[in-house]
């Protein structure tokens, strides 16, 4: 079970899990429409901004795309082995599945704080929630990362922080100029 729900990449990879992980994908982001969630960085989740239905996956798929050539480059800087695009492409994708719930979770209705002082008991239950998540995300990614590059130990750790710090950046910045597009034609 801990395998299932922690390193599937042990029984799954390449086109297989591309294909699941990019519906998974495509289901995260019609749930975050409807309950306005926006997946605005690599591993990153907000709530609240209305914008066009087309921007949601856009988000998602810029998110995995730059998730995506991060670890194929680290992975071609560290690792000794030979590396399949598409078995990073799909474990990738698979290992954002967790961000269904964290899509399902925004549909949980907030009161909005006055001030920092006044912050309601619900949203740091949803944030703790939403980090719990998160938290499943990024290891399942560790994992994805590790055995789609045959990389271990303190070089597969090293590594990965530095190519998801640098993914969370660049998706940063991607979606913050579309975002910035969207509202100034808006």
């Amino acid at each position: 079970m801990k395998n299932t729900l922690f390193n599937p990449f042990l029984r799954i990879a390449g086109t297989k899990a591309l294909l699941i992980g990019l519906t998974l994908l495509l289901c995260s982001s019609v749930i975050a429409y409807y309950s306005r969630c926006h997946f605005d960085g690599a591993i990153d989740a907000h709530i609240g901004a209305i914008t066009p239905m087309w921007f949601y996956p856009t988000e998602s798929l810029i998110d995995w795309a730059i998730l995506l050539l991060s670890f194929y480059t680290a992975g071609l800087i560290c690792s000794t082995s030979n590396i399949r695009f598409i078995d990073i492409a799909g474990t990738i994708a698979l290992a954002r599945w967790p961000m269904i719930f964290v899509a399902l979770l925004a549909f949980a209705p907030i009161p909005q704080p006055q001030d920092i002082h006044n912050i309601s008991p619900s949203i740091i239950v949803l944030g703790f929630g939403i980090l719990i998540f998160t938290i499943w995300m990024i290891t399942l990614m560790y994992n994805a990362y590790s055995i789609s590059c045959n990389i271990k130990g303190n070089k597969a750790i090293v590594s990965f922080i530095a190519a998801i710090v640098f993914a969370e950046i660049i998706s940063k910045l991607i979606i913050i100029q579309i975002a910035r597009h969207i509202h100034l034609n808006a």
